[in-house]
């Protein structure tokens, strides 16, 4: 089985969610079997806090449980990166010339200890960091030895600071702000006549945001309508960490009220695009049984297990399922209490949502509640 991840947006929240969905599949050993990532925004997080944690290698599943996930606990519930991030934009105004979005990453630096530059990614699993360019309005994706969009066209073995892939990534507007990329200081191809073509920058100016602006499930590298999945893949796993559409603005009362409608205003959108795409994806995986997986965030997982007759027992109560889907998109400090429900619920779902619609080789495996003893 040649697996693909995609990891939405959603902050922290995501961030733990995918971890917990991460665990589920190394409790059976399949971590070897990713071939791709795809992620944006808090699932770009956790990808790179994961590949961060073991010497930017895609870790082995005992490696996994017992290295990478105490780590992570220890940094998300010790470190507030939110706080780090707003102090350094008051204090160095200076900073922001290359966008507030500059100023997260060199904050994920400092407090997340995530460093180094897209060469140092490993060749597999192959990662994709997805981002929004404000001019074209496509998707950008940080890759190893590329990145651009197919509009912009592409620098080819960029240096660029993992960090900063990171913080475009998760750039939400109105909240952190974009990154900017001078286009003069890279090389710019396009792929013509089968090969590289030295071409001039289209922007003196590029700004780029968070990527769930244009795909909060970050899919559309994996999958393709009426095309099926990636070459080189045969079972794609979607994590939906998104948080469910309210009546309320993510912003509170105290916000400014044109700050307030706009933000809104993307909700609404993004939500419309997240449920399309995840339409076309639920009729793909029912047409074709074994494909693939929609894992989403806020599932009662109760309810799961006991219609489909499996094995084991959720831990988490519908309460607690309930809490943990409305965490705010933040990226503050977690509880210790926040992460533990976050990735006990990442991984039931996962166990509960791959054991019902996944293929023959994922089954349901016995819970042990040491595995939750880090969290």
């Amino acid at each position: 089985m040649k697996i693909a991840l995609a990891f939405s947006g959603g902050g922290v929240r995501a961030t733990v969610f995918h971890l917990g969905v991460l665990a589920r599949l190394a409790r059976q050993d399949l971590l070897g079997n990713v071939k791709i990532v795809s992620s944006v925004s808090g699932g770009s997080l956790a990808a790179g806090l994961v590949f961060a944690s073991s010497g930017y290698q895609w870790p082995g599943s005992a490696e996994y449980l017992h290295e990478v996930v105490p780590r992570v606990l220890s940094l998300l519930t010790t470190r507030n990166l939110q706080r780090s991030f707003a102090l350094q934009s008051l204090l160095l105004p200076w900073r922001l010339v290359a966008g507030r979005a500059a100023v997260l990453g060199d904050a994920i630096e400092r407090q997340w200890g995530i460093e180094g530059a897209l060469a140092d990614l490993p060749e597999s699993p192959h990662w994709i960091i997805n981002a929004t360019c404000y001019q074209t309005g496509k998707n950008w994706r940080f890759q190893r030895d590329l990145m651009g969009d197919y509009q912009t066209k592409y620098i080819t073995q960029p240096d660029f600071r993992l960090s900063h892939a990171l913080a475009a990534s998760a750039a939400v507007p109105g909240l952190i702000g974009p990154l900017v990329v001078r286009s003069q200081r890279y090389r710019w191809s396009e792929y013509r006549a089968d090969q590289w073509q030295p071409i001039a920058p289209r922007y003196k100016r590029l700004h780029l945001w968070d990527g769930g602006v244009y795909d909060n499930l970050g899919v559309e590298s994996l999958f393709k309508p009426g095309e099926g999945l990636r070459e080189g893949t045969d079972f794609l796993i979607v994590c939906d960490a998104s948080r469910p559409l309210s009546s309320d603005s993510r912003q509170s009362r105290w916000s400014p009220a044109y700050l307030r409608a706009s933000l809104r205003l993307v909700d609404v959108a993004t939500d419309q695009v997240r449920s399309l795409r995840t339409r076309m994806l639920i009729q793909h995986f029912k047409q074709n049984p074994g494909s693939g997986a929609y894992l989403r965030l806020g599932l009662a997982t109760k309810k799961v297990y006991a219609r489909n007759q499996l094995d084991g027992k959720p831990a988490l109560t519908d309460d607690e399922v309930k809490r943990v889907a409305t965490i705010e998109t933040t990226l503050r400090r977690l509880t210790h209490s926040e992460f533990s429900m976050l990735f006990r619920h990442g991984y039931e779902v996962a166990d509960a949502t791959l054991s019902t619609y996944g293929s023959e080789v994922i089954k349901t495996v016995p819970h042990r509640r040491v595995l939750f003893k880090a969290a």
